[in-house]
């Protein structure tokens, strides 16, 4: 059994990443583009946040740091979120 000392030590792991959902476009729209956070322990999507037509995923990733808890946690992104503003939430 842990310690209450090793357990505090231990972060959850929020996995940030974009994806295209492919099919469903209607009129010959772009598909919706969306960015999740996954919490990896528990097995859940904390949050999503669509990419605006006109935005791209940068400010989307932003837009879903403000909306989820991310205290005392390890957030994972990919490159695409290698900014000073999304590393300074």
């Amino acid at each position: 059994m842990l310690e209450k000392a090793e357990k505090e030590k231990l972060k959850k792991i929020i996995a940030i990443d974009g994806k295209t959902m492919r099919g469903n476009t209607k009129n010959g729209e772009k598909p919706n583009h969306i960015v999740t956070a996954w919490n990896r322990e528990d097995g859940y999507s904390m949050g999503q946040q669509i990419v605006n037509e006109k935005s791209n995923e940068i400010t989307a990733i932003s837009k879903l740091l403000d909306k989820i808890n991310i205290k005392n946690s390890v957030v994972t992104i990919d490159s695409m979120g290698t900014q000073v503003a999304i590393a300074k939430k």
